[in-house]
């Protein structure tokens, strides 16, 4: 997207009295380096002022808004009338300095970027007034003390200087008529509303503030008085309220907790400080603006919402994401913006390989439009390409190996994930199904129906539940060095055996091989969620990790063992797993302690003295869960497995609790930190009480790991007299019983 981009430059007035200064914004329009393919003046329910525009600039486009008297709808009016790819606006009593568009527009060429504001500077009629603090300068409509001074991400824009994609609007709305101000009204938020209903319905899209991009707000002798700072401050107490009924308390308040808990504050010192270091007499007066305004609006806020009667916000509706394979050898296709049956994307997320090695995961939003094959390919092409993982070498030389995949009464997906382990590039392998605890014979009959007689797929009955007991249960009888498990609900790619055992090939001190998992699915804000908190994708370099010249200098090596894989994707040499004893049964899904089991055996084998080997080439793709109940439910289990996980350490390693200590610093900044790799990655919808339900998770699984090996050895003593019982015949082999 190098090319200029069209720009629709829209300005609305709606009195008379404001035509000098409407003219002035126009002119600085056409005064533009980059001059925008259009400009239009809508004129607010006012046909004088109409009438007088239209004369005047014969080459604007002069709109009445035909819509409900407002700014929101007057700036409907005009996106309805805009050709332009982008909309841009500027308040009718502000001044565009020369290359304001062509600094907005640069950012356009970055697809992630779909709006763009930048600083507004106020003019003020006979200086700022010495009470004004800057922290309130929002009031008039101008930029604030607190706002970014460099070019970043935003939550919202201010609409004397903001531009959108005009894409956008055909997806989720204008602005909303409720909000923004009519005459007199002092009323706002319109914009802040619209860019949190924006970045709901594209969540991997940005809004960004570029300073550099200068409008100048020409203020009003009356708005500089304490008058309108009260009213003004009652006024937007009151847009805040409406703005969390309409997008919730997370979005809507999530730009004003930083601001209310270190802008403000610092601004009060500041106030103060400037009396006693600087003898300057207004300081005090200026922290008191601070307070008063902060009691304003705050006061005017809670009003507001404990009137509120309506139903609780709704955010908007989650556009599935395409997912692609894509190899750069072959051409690249179109990438049209509906799937096959007509509905809208709101993203693309595709893995690329070149020459058939993963290289690079490439995201971005699609707006409504279709991405043309050249487009597409240079999309693709700019992503950071990777070294190329291990080799598989001569795939005869290979040596035998066993697929263990657990599962319970999920045939749909057992049986997809099958059909997907059978076209593998790797002829010497069984696969064992694993059947757990099952309530119906149903999987028993499906390997029994489709996958024999004569197969390769064998069945295992473990009546134990708990994911544990079920990879120990696939442990039977193995005479292959190598054994690898993935769950039932993926799909593995064909590549995916000889990625893994070219490592173990490579190497007989490496004991454990993780790989790349990649979303099959992100059709619902749930799946979403969870692919941006699991940080499934560990990358595309190849890396090796031990207690010798492979060990990270991270002082939570080796106990962070989320950081080398998960379960879905993990394979052991035959060595490695007796070594470590196989996998703790208190562990895993179906277990008090919902999982852990996989961290405990990278764990254990990295400190058996073995190489753990994370491998990009060894890709499955997983579905995550599509309700958002099953991603709460999820968020909980993995803080109580990976809190089991932790608790099992220290119970069989007592001294490692000295280094549990010295870590505890970084863990609790891994944890807690917004800033940190697990937190950073979260998208801006991510609900935090998801955060504090793995948190409290995390408490949970120390008492459930206890519960759980007391209820293991309970179950172990009263299968120990009489004969287990089974639900059926325990073992069959290519499908016979």
């Amino acid at each position: 997207m190098s090319e200029p981009v069209a720009v629709s430059a829209i300005v609305c007035s709606h009195s008379s009295g404001r035509a000098g200064m409407l003219r002035a914004a126009l002119d600085s329009l056409r005064a533009q380096s980059a001059q925008p393919c259009e400009i239009i003046a809508v004129i607010d329910h006012n046909d004088s002022l109409l009438a007088t525009i239209a004369a005047q600039f014969p080459d604007i486009r002069v709109l009445a808004n035909s819509g409900q008297q407002g700014l929101s709808d007057a700036r409907n009016t005009g996106i309805a009338a805009a050709q332009g790819e982008v909309v841009a606006f500027i308040d009718d009593d502000a001044l565009a300095d020369p290359d304001w568009l062509k600094r907005l527009c640069r950012h356009y060429a970055d697809p992630h970027v779909m709006a763009v504001g930048g600083h507004i500077v106020p003019i003020w009629p006979r200086g700022r007034p010495t009470w004004f603090a800057e922290e309130f300068d929002w009031v008039v409509g101008c930029s604030y003390r607190g706002q970014p001074a460099v070019l970043g991400d935003i939550r919202n824009l201010i609409g004397c200087n903001m531009s959108f994609r005009r894409a956008i609007f055909a997806r989720i709305g204008g602005f909303s008529v409720d909000l923004g101000r009519a005459g007199n009204d002092a009323a706002g938020c319109e914009e802040t509303e619209l860019c949190i209903r924006a970045r709901q319905a594209f969540p991997r899209s940005r809004i960004l503030h570029d300073p550099e991009a200068r409008v100048s707000h020409i203020l009003a002798e009356a708005r500089t008085s304490r008058a309108y700072f009260h009213t003004r401050c009652r006024a937007e107490g009151r847009s805040k309220a409406l703005v969390v009924d309409k997008a919730g308390t997370e979005d809507g308040l999530s730009s004003e907790r930083a601001y209310v808990t270190q802008v403000l504050p610092r601004g009060v010192l500041r106030g103060l400080a400037d009396l006693v270091l600087r003898r300057d007499p207004s300081g005090p007066r200026r922290a008191w603006t601070i307070l008063t305004g902060l009691a304003l609006v705050s006061g005017s806020y809670m009003a507001a919402h404990r009137r509120r009667t309506g139903s609780p916000p709704t955010p908007a509706d989650f556009l599935p994401i395409r997912i692609m394979d894509v190899e750069l050898s072959r051409p690249v296709p179109a990438i049209d913006a509906v799937d096959a049956d007509g509905t809208p994307l709101g993203g693309v997320f595709a893995l690329v390989r070149d020459q058939g090695r993963p290289v690079d995961v490439v995201e971005f939003p699609l707006y409504g439009e279709t991405i043309t094959a050249e487009r597409a390919g240079t999309l693709f092409a700019t992503g950071t390409h990777a070294a190329a993982p291990a080799s598989t070498g001569a795939i005869e030389t290979l040596p035998f190996a066993r697929v263990i995949i657990a599962t319970r009464n999920r045939t749909d997906a057992l049986s997809r994930c099958l059909d997907s382990l059978l076209v593998q590039n790797y002829p010497g392998y069984e696969i064992v199904v694993v059947d757990n605890a099952p309530s119906t014979s149903t999987t028993r009959d499906l390997i029994a129906r489709r996958y024999g007689p004569g197969g390769r797929v064998n069945y295992l009955l473990e009546s134990r539940p708990g994911l544990g007991h079920a990879h120990n249960r696939g442990l039977a009888d193995l005479t292959a060095p190598i054994v690898a498990f993935t769950d039932d609900d993926v799909i593995v790619d064909p590549q995916w055996l000889g990625a893994i055992a070219a490592n173990f090939a490579r190497d007989t001190q490496v004991g454990c091989v993780t790989g790349l998992i990649l979303p099959a699915e992100l059709d619902t804000r749930a799946q979403y969620w969870t692919e941006r908190h699991g940080g499934f994708g560990k990358g595309f370099a190849r890396r090796c990790f031990d207690l010798a010249e492979n060990r990270p200098r991270d002082i939570l090596f080796p106990y962070a063992a989320g950081s080398f894989g998960s379960g879905a994707n993990m394979a052991f040499s035959r060595t490695a797993l007796e070594r470590i004893g196989g996998f703790d049964s208190a562990l895993g899904a179906g277990t008090l302690a919902k999982g852990g089991d996989d961290l405990a055996a990278f764990s254990s084998v990295v400190k058996a003295g073995f190489r753990l080997v994370y491998e990009p080439g060894a890709i499955v793709w997983h579905h995550h869960r599509r309700d958002d109940q099953g991603m709460r439910n999820q968020a909980y289990g993995y803080g109580v497995g990976l809190g089991a996980y932790l608790t099992k350490t220290l119970v069989d390693d007592p001294p490692a609790v000295l280094h549990f200590a010295r870590a505890l610093p970084q863990a609790a900044t891994h944890l807690l930190s917004p800033h940190s790799g697990k937190n950073s990655r979260l998208p801006p919808d991510y609900p935090r009480d998801l955060q504090w339900r793995e948190r409290l998770g995390m408490l949970a699984g120390v008492r459930a790991y206890f519960r759980s090996r007391s209820s293991l050895r309970r179950y172990n003593r009263e299968i120990a007299s009489p004969p287990a019982p089974t639900a059926g015949p325990s073992h069959i082999i290519g499908g016979q019983p």
